[in-house]
C-alpha cells in the first residue's frame, strides 16, 4: 500500500484533490495554546482562523473526519460556526492537563460524516501517553489513537490523510493497519525531516524480523 508525504502547507495540499477522494481523515491540527512551532504562531486567534478554513476543506475531501475539538471551551464557537455530526468521547484517565476547575481527564473528538456500513463507540478509552525516543513533538498522539479509527473505519481498507503529520505517528500507524494507502501532510520542516528519519528506522526494524 501506497504512503505518501508533503513537506507542505496542508491546504495547498488539500485544493489538489477531487471531492471525497479519501474516505477517511483522522487529524490532529494545533490546539491554539500557544505551543512553540517553527511555522506556525499558535494563537487562538489564528486557531479560528485556520479552522475556519480548514474544516471545510477536510470535510469537502474526505467521506469521513475525525479530530480533537482542541479544548473544551472551544466547542460552542465550534457549535455555531461548524457543527459536527458527532462526539467521540475520547478518556485518557489521569492526566496533568489543566482545566477550569482541575483536570481533564478526557477529550471530546469531532465527527463529520461517516462511512457506510460502520459504526463506533462513542467512547475510547485509551491513555494518551508515546513514547516518542528523539522524535519529540510538544502534542503527540499515540499510535493506537490512529489505528483504531483506521481498523474500525476502514475494515477493508481505503485511502487516508492526516494533514498536520508532527513526527508522523499516522504514518506509521496507518502502515501497521491492513490495506490503508496513506496521503500526510507536514508544513514545518524540522517536523517533516524527524518524521522522515522515523519512518526509515521503523522500516528497517520491519526487515530485521
Amino acid at each position: 500500500m501506497e504512503s505518501i508525504v508533503y513537506n507542505k502547507d496542508c491546504m495547498v495540499g488539500m485544493a489538489e484533490y477531487p471531492d471525497k477522494y479519501f474516505d477517511l481523515a483522522v487529524v490532529d491540527p494545533p490546539y491554539g495554546i500557544n505551543l512553540k512551532y517553527n511555522t506556525y504562531d499558535d494563537t487562538e486567534e489564528n486557531w479560528y482562523h485556520l479552522m475556519d478554513k480548514f474544516i471545510p476543506e477536510i470535510k469537502r475531501i474526505s467521506t469521513m473526519v475525525i479530530m480533537p475539538s482542541c479544548s473544551i471551551k472551544k466547542l460552542g464557537w465550534i457549535y455555531r460556526n461548524h457543527e459536527p455530526d458527532w462526539l467521540i468521547n475520547w478518556y485518557k484517565g489521569s492526566t496533568g492537563h489543566s482545566a477550569y476547575v482541575g483536570f481533564n481527564t478526557y477529550e471530546p473528538l469531532l465527527v463529520y460524516g461517516k462511512v457506510k456500513g460502520i459504526f463506533l463507540h462513542d467512547t475510547l478509552k485509551l491513555s494518551n501517553t508515546e513514547k516518542m525516543g528523539n522524535y519529540s513533538h510538544p502534542c503527540p498522539k499515540p499510535i493506537d489513537w490512529y489505528k483504531h479509527f483506521y481498523i474500525k473505519c476502514l475494515p477493508n481498507g481505503g485511502k487516508v490523510i492526516d494533514t498536520f503529520m508532527g513526527s508522523g505517528t499516522s504514518r506509521i500507524a496507518a502502515d501497521m493497519t491492513r490495506n490503508i494507502d496513506f496521503v500526510g501532510f507536514e508544513l514545518d520542516k524540522d517536523y517533516f525531516d524527524a518524521q522522515e528519519l522515523r519512518w526509515k528506522e521503523y522500516k528497517k526494524q520491519l526487515k530485521l524480523f
